[in-house]
């Protein structure tokens, strides 16, 4: 049989979650939620047997080359025309003047590795681009898998469509979420520079990675070590003044991005309210469900049932006997997650809060899965029925035009 990433194989993974009352060790599951009869030997099915983490490598590049392959033969690839490889290129000549007028805003750590790639292969940057997103979208996925079991992995490659989309397409959550899944398996290591040092990089990829800067510090502040928390603030001090060098050079203002961000996202008001309040403002703005087409009713829904189970999740996790035990084992994790969670909830742009919430949400993914694993199933044809609607999702609504002129 597969070899399959289980509870004495992985870093860490899930078991605190699904482990049942009693001193028997034996009456804990595993990571991946399989049932007692596999780890005896018991085979079942095909469509039922344990998910592998190669199964996972092999089914994460297929779906890439379904996406890309389908965009690219019905419409153009990569379909999104900015910002990321333009700044790579800009980059590379240190030349800034031919940006587009919304930039500076996205964070460059995704495009100075772009730079990086294309510059050492001599690849364009666009296809550095999405060569980077993809290998990325694999190793996240990988990475998953040792740090909560294939099932979580299985179910975080396929769900949500804008992850698949993000690796196709060469945006940058795949890069953030893999530098943000090592800095957790750092820190099951007990490897807090290694930790920092990956957070802080997820930082200049996504902002969103200060909340696992935020729960490192807090983390190693309960526990008094006070010579690693100063490490861990000195790398990020390091890390965030080589980033805003560039910045104050070519900008003038070290928070370029943030001011980016003010402009286009935030209509210059204050990024964060009450929550749940956001999303509702943010639906209302965007006219969610007023009729206006049946892709746009269709996609307002799917945002809908993201943010219910988003709300659900975080409410299981704070209520939840099982996480609470989960959290005392890994707090770094749930600290990122619960401050993550709130943020998410809170944020305010009037453009995206609602329309890109399925994008948002990603980091917040895992933890929402492991909370619902025991309800997650496990038959291949589920999976991959998911999977096949998430690429419809991602790529029906850009090669749709093309689609009804093909010949």
């Amino acid at each position: 049989m597969e070899k399959v990433i289980s509870t004495s194989e992985s870093e860490v993974d899930g078991r605190v979650l699904n482990s049942q009352p009693g001193p028997d060790s034996r009456s804990q599951m595993p990571a991946a939620g399989l049932q007692s009869q596999e780890s005896e030997g018991y085979a079942p099915d095909f469509w039922r047997r344990p998910i592998s983490a190669e199964e996972i490598v092999i089914s994460s590049v297929v779906l890439v080359l379904l996406c890309a392959g389908l965009v690219a033969r019905f419409a153009h690839y990569p379909f999104y025309p900015c910002c990321f490889h333009q700044l790579s290129a800009a980059i590379r000549h240190w030349d800034f003047a031919g940006l587009d007028p919304s930039q500076p805003k996205e964070f460059w750590g995704f495009s100075y590795l772009i730079a990086l790639v294309a510059a050492t292969t001599g690849m364009r940057d666009a296809f550095a681009m999405v060569l980077v997103s993809s290998a990325m979208f694999v190793v996240a996925n990988y990475l998953c898998c040792h740090l909560w079991g294939t099932a979580v992995a299985a179910w975080l490659m396929v769900m949500n469509y804008w992850w698949i989309d993000g690796a196709a397409q060469g945006l940058t959550e795949p890069l953030f979420m893999a530098l943000l899944f090592a800095s957790f398996i750092a820190i099951r290591r007990d490897h807090w520079t290694a930790a920092t040092l990956l957070a802080s990089t997820a930082t200049t990829v996504r902002p969103a990675g200060v909340f696992a800067l935020i729960a490192i510090g807090i983390t190693l502040m309960v526990r008094r070590e006070w010579r690693k928390l100063a490490i861990a603030v000195a790398i990020g001090v390091l890390v965030g003044v080589a980033y805003v060098i560039p910045m104050t050079t070519i900008f003038g203002d070290p928070l370029a991005n943030v001011a980016g961000y003010s402009k286009s996202d935030w209509a210059g008001g204050v990024p964060v309210m009450f929550p749940i309040v956001p999303l509702v403002k943010s639906a209302i703005y965007r006219k969610a469900f007023v009729p206006s087409g049946r892709l746009h009713i269709a996609y307002s829904f799917v945002n809908l049932a993201w943010v219910l189970f988003a709300l659900a999740g975080t409410i299981t996790m704070a209520t939840s006997r099982r996480f609470q035990d989960y959290a005392k084992t890994y707090p770094a994790e749930a600290i990122f997650a619960a401050t993550f969670a709130l943020f998410l909830f809170s944020y305010y742009s009037p453009m995206w809060a609602f329309y890109f919430f399925p994008r948002f949400v990603i980091p917040l993914m895992p933890f929402l899965l492991l909370v619902f694993l025991d309800h997650l199933p496990r038959d291949r044809r589920i999976l991959w029925g998911v999977a096949l609607l998430s690429v419809a999702m991602s790529v029906g609504p850009k090669i749709t035009p093309a689609l009804r002129n093909f010949r």
